[in-house]
């Protein structure tokens, strides 16, 4: 599996201090009238995903922890600053990504560890973990199911799966742009993405297949609408713009996401 290119320019913006460990979507909160509260700080968002996410975990120190596609290793280093003797493992498969990760140091008796790897094909010992994260990144594996098989696999009975995913619906398809031209645009910018349109199954079918069940399901598609002020360049609002690669995909995301056929779903999936 290729690593998606755009992490070239997440790697760049770390090396550089302009971005943070997060690399996933932000969430922004709602206010009492029930609009967005919206703001200029990313970061702050993408912290609240994760935080959002760290907490359908239901940790507790003692436990070994996963996160698989582990980026630049935020999640693994907020639960590295608040639990104690905590067995911790990020698995990614670009040496790159597990550099910046090896940066951060075990605190508060833990371990970290850090391995280069499939997700499809996780290097750990069955019934070995209490926790397994997937944070914005299982539809970049080369099969869903084959990563929630390994997850199972991995888990402890009772153990919890805490993932999030970009679900894409194909009915974007008969909106007077064909399918083939919005998949060839987010893959080349956000690829790979081998099951695009979801035809596999859905997560419910999945996970039971794997021998779990979904515990908790929310939707996060309105809450991370806005991360798109972020990622889309200044001026670059027509999806038709002959910009680059990963603005050109930054667009179509958008798009997708502003005519309701990209959704945001994030579960808690117990292994049975």
């Amino acid at each position: 599996m290729r690593v998606p290119p755009y992490f070239d320019q997440i790697l760049a913006g770390f090396a550089h201090g302009a971005i943070g460990r997060h690399v996933h979507l932000g969430c922004w909160p709602e206010g009492p009238d029930g609009a967005l509260v919206l703001g200029a700080d990313l970061a702050a968002a993408q912290h609240r995903l994760a935080e959002l996410l760290l907490g359908m975990a239901d940790l507790q120190d003692g436990q070994q922890v996963l996160d698989v596609g582990c980026g630049l290793g935020g999640s693994l280093e907020a639960v590295n600053l608040k639990h104690h003797r905590m067995g911790l493992t990020g698995v990614n498969i670009d040496p790159r990504q597990l550099a910046v990760c090896r940066q951060i140091g075990a605190m508060n008796g833990n371990r970290l560890n850090w391995l280069e790897a499939d997700a499809c094909r996780l290097p750990l010992e069955p019934a070995s973990q209490d926790r397994v994260f997937c944070i914005e990144a299982m539809f970049h594996f080369s099969s869903r199911r084959r990563f929630l098989a390994e997850a199972a696999r991995v888990l402890r009975p009772g153990g919890r799966l805490v993932l999030s995913d970009i679900v894409f619906s194909p009915e974007a398809a008969a909106q007077g742009v064909p399918g083939f031209c919005i998949e060839a645009v987010l893959q080349d910018g956000y690829g790979p993405w081998p099951d695009f349109w979801c035809a596999d199954a859905d997560h419910a079918a999945l996970a039971h297949d794997a021998g779990m069940h979904v515990a908790q399901k929310i939707d996060l598609t309105r809450q991370t609408w806005p991360t798109h002020h972020f990622t889309v360049s200044s001026g670059a609002h027509d999806q038709h713009d002959s910009g680059d690669v990963l603005q050109r995909a930054a667009q179509m995301l958008r798009w997708m996401h502003a005519r309701g056929f990209m959704s945001y779903p994030c579960m808690v999936l117990v292994k049975d």
